[in-house]
């Protein structure tokens, strides 16, 4: 009887010799993962311009992060990040009590009663951007739909909109991810003067909003930008004052590259199934038939609510993380060595057809029971998983939801170009490329 061997190494992704799968990469390195996640299996290797690095995937992945969060860390990702900006830390840099201690400072202000608690307000934000806008004239979505999600985070958490200072924000944090995360561009652009004038900017726009907080009289017993002034003012060495600005910017460039980029998505995917877009809008109008949607609304909202579920499905937040291994751990039978960098594609069962039927099609009714999709175990992962899966994961379904139905009631609108289909892009998120929308009439 012969014995099977087991492979010593995961299997590789195709590519060229050196430059490996360079080229794929650069066209869509997150479909790339989880397409050979269906290929090789939940880990694999690719080479890339001579490097060679791991790549896990899958439910059971999900599993692992969840149950073992100590095997992870992404401290060397984000390290030169808020180093940059003169701290050492930030919260997803953390892990284990301290990790747990930010989010809690943090929680209520990025989590949903902060939205559905001042609706009439986000929705006023969202009307005012559309209000900015010409009739006939094609309008860049991901763009129209940063500058809504800073200005409804930032009222919502720091009651202050980016206002003149946003080109400013997104400079700053784009450039900051181009480098040391999605390595688009050479640290060199950190020391030109656009990128530094707008660091400086941003910075003393922080310390003005933490300001302004302090001296005016605080009604709220948990307050995110209080419980930074406070834990910083009294443990410098777990939150300096720098690290304390840098969280206050969080409100503004934590949608940027998260809320804004699948709102701009499910927008395009409601254009695209014009009986999907009827229904949704039916939906919006009538819950703002009465003035604003209040909080017990969303519940009613199933047509809004599957179209997001399956816009995070297709265009997840988090669909692949960069991590390090913080000790030796085994995975699918192979050894991850401390040290050793690797990819998370958390989001790879999105597209297996194990759990979805048809994987690449948008479908809502998948949500429906008794199909319910989702629901399978390790099926559904958009946001990351494990303790540091997205905050701000419960806010960003209702504010997705909130300001697609708002665009829905107060304007009617069509591709910018009628010959336009989706083409991704990654500055440095996932994000549509290319995709305009013209504004035909106001509504409401």
């Amino acid at each position: 009887m012969t014995k099977t061997i087991p492979p010593s190494a995961p299997p590789m992704a195709p590519g060229l010799p050196w430059i490996g799968s360079i080229w794929q990469l650069s066209q869509d390195s997150q479909q790339f993962f989880f397409d050979q996640y269906l290929r090789l299996g939940p880990i694999f290797q690719v080479r890339a311009l001579g490097n060679v690095f791991k790549v896990l995937a899958g439910p059971g992945l999900n599993q692992l992060m969840a149950t073992h969060p100590e095997y992870f860390t992404a401290w060397d990702t984000w390290a030169p990040i808020v180093q940059d900006f003169g701290g050492q830390k930030t919260i997803t840099m953390l892990d284990g009590p301290d990790h747990t201690r930010m989010r809690k400072l943090m929680r209520k202000s990025f989590s949903r009663s902060a939205l559905l608690d001042r609706i009439p307000e986000a929705v006023a934000l969202v009307r005012q951007n559309l209000q900015r806008q010409t009739l006939g004239q094609p309008v860049d979505v991901a763009s129209l739909i940063q500058h809504i999600t800073a200005d409804q985070l930032g009222m919502m958490s720091n009651n202050r909109l980016p206002a003149d200072h946003f080109d400013d924000i997104v400079l700053w944090w784009t450039t900051l991810l181009e480098v040391f995360l999605s390595h688009q561009k050479s640290p060199k652009v950190l020391q030109r003067q656009p990128y530094v004038g707008a660091r400086a900017r941003v910075k003393a726009f922080a310390q003005a909003v933490l300001d302004e907080r302090k001296a005016g009289e605080s009604q709220d017993e948990d307050h995110f930008l209080d419980n930074l002034t406070a834990v910083s003012e009294a443990e410098p060495d777990f939150l300096s004052h720098d690290e304390a600005l840098f969280l206050t910017l969080a409100a503004y460039f934590a949608g940027l590259d998260t809320v804004a980029n699948v709102t701009s998505f499910m927008l395009y995917e409601l254009l695209m199934h014009p009986d999907l877009l009827a229904k949704a809008r039916q939906e919006a109008d009538k819950v703002f038939s009465q003035g604003m949607p209040a909080a017990a609304d969303f519940r009613q909202m199933d047509v809004l609510h599957a179209t997001a579920m399956e816009t995070l499905r297709l265009y997840p937040v988090a669909g692949v993380l960069p991590r390090t291994a913080a000790q030796d751990f085994e995975f699918e039978g192979f050894p991850i060595r401390k040290g050793e960098f690797f990819m998370c594609a958390t989001s790879a069962s999105h597209f297996s057809p194990a759990f979805y039927a048809d994987p690449r099609r948008f479908d809502v009714s998948r949500y429906e029971a008794p199909r319910n999709e989702h629901k399978q175990r390790g099926a559904f992962a958009p946001f990351g998983s494990g303790p540091h899966t997205c905050l701000g994961a419960g806010l960003a379904e209702v504010q997705i939801m909130l300001t697609v139905a708002a665009i829905l009631h107060s304007a009617d609108f069509t591709l910018g170009n009628p010959r336009y289909r989706l083409k991704k892009a990654y500055s440095p998120s996932l994000t549509p490329k290319g995709f305009t929308i013209t504004f035909t009439g106001w509504r409401a």
